[in-house]
């Protein structure tokens, strides 16, 4: 691959994703393997160059060869910011500020057309316009024009997955879990690959959304739900929060008596209530989750999804007397953190904990809470002692 020149590979993948990245540059060059991506994505502590095959300088000199071209095609750059949990590209800052930088036609400007084949142009764009809309019968039109290419197999099966993929929007009846399998396997992949990583997710949002909407609303997370060790499978409040809809994942939650939620839905619940900004909703969600699943909550909050709790977590775990996590909750509010009273507690004396520390906190000589925290917790009644000292 190194033979094929740099402007040939941007061509390329202008004409199969719409857009250049740097990153698909360097697969391509074979510099780097897909494998190496995912980790970039999921392992915040990688450095992609360590990866990288082949001299350093050499790879950087590549991208600044790309960049030109880009330029010169008349693209528009715009650079991703760094997502949470996401790995470091490079670690020169100006090297990684290039490798997170996408560019993209100009929306009025066919430009980089001249330097493609229009045929080839025009089709893929009738096609992305006709999916982006949900127009079936546009994108299979559309499809027609790309099956008289020859130079766009590619293209074209990607177009075929997504437009199969649209007729499950006027489906009577829908195997949900055969379409999530779908979904999770290559689709999501194709659509960002055919339409651009933005359009590509509202694409696959818009079939998430629908899939919501037909799950039965006892598949929320009742009692006869999936239990919290497996998959929430149609659960309607978890597919509604991976299509972004934030408030109908609470609606949907909603809907579930307290007492019946699942781990997974007490997890979309502290989620999107942060989304949402509901902060005391959220504290209430993982208060449950302490009291429920210590396990889940752990995972939780050391993937630092919240800076601010991150931090109390790193002062629960330095105590010089450990504390069950379930305790975690009486213990944030034993120093000072507000968190609210949580409607139809469970049956729990890690529930009772945070209650009593609340009586404690508006009435510090309230005899009785003293003496019940003493006998069930001493070790939590030590460490408020020692606070307000």
């Amino acid at each position: 691959m190194e033979s094929t020149p740099i402007n040939e590979l941007i061509d390329q993948l202008l004409a199969r994703d719409g857009e250049y990245r740097p990153l698909s540059l360097l697969v391509l060059l074979r510099r780097l393997d897909r494998s190496s991506l995912s980790k970039l994505e999921s392992e915040s502590d990688t450095v992609l160059e360590d990866e990288i095959y082949g001299d350093l300088a050499r790879v950087l000199e590549q991208l600044d060869r790309a960049a030109q071209r880009a330029r010169a095609l008349g693209l528009e750059p715009q650079t991703e910011p760094r997502q949470g949990g996401q790995g470091q590209v490079f670690r020169r800052a100006t090297a990684d500020h290039q490798a997170r930088t996408v560019w993209r036609r100009a929306p009025a400007s066919a430009q980089a057309d001249l330097f493609l084949d229009n045929g080839l142009a025009v089709a893929r764009r009738e096609l992305c316009h006709a999916l982006i809309q949900a127009d079936r019968p546009g994108a299979e039109a559309a499809l027609l024009s790309l099956s008289r290419i020859a130079s766009a197999p590619d293209l074209l099966a990607d177009g075929e997955h997504l437009v199969d993929a649209l007729a499950w929007l006027e489906a009577d009846r829908l195997d949900a879990d055969s379409a999530l399998d779908a979904l999770d396997g290559d689709l999501a992949v194709r659509a960002r690959r055919l339409l651009g990583r933005g359009e590509g997710e509202r694409f696959i949002a818009r079939l998430l959304r629908d899939l919501a909407h037909r799950a039965p609303i006892d598949e929320a997370g009742s009692s006869t739900s999936a239990p919290a060790t497996s998959s929430p499978s149609t659960s309607r409040a978890e597919l509604f929060e991976r299509a972004g809809d934030h408030e109908e994942a609470l609606a949907a939650i909603d809907q579930v008596k307290p007492e019946d939620r699942n781990t997974h839905l007490q997890l979309v619940d502290l989620r999107a209530s942060l989304a949402l900004e509901e902060r005391d909703r959220a504290l209430k969600a993982l208060s449950r989750l302490c009291w429920s699943d210590p396990a889940a909550a752990e995972a939780w909050l050391e993937t630092g999804d919240d800076e601010e709790l991150s931090r109390r977590i790193e002062q629960f775990w330095d105590l010089e007397e450990a504390l069950d996590l379930c305790l975690f909750p009486a213990w944030l509010l034993a120093h000072g953190y507000p968190v609210p009273a949580v409607d139809n507690a469970p049956d729990h004396d890690a529930a009772r904990a945070l209650e009593r520390v609340r009586s404690l906190r508006q009435a510090p000589s309230d005899i009785q809470a003293r003496r019940w925290l003493q006998t069930h917790f001493p070790d939590l009644m030590a460490d408020w002692m020692k606070e307000r000292a």
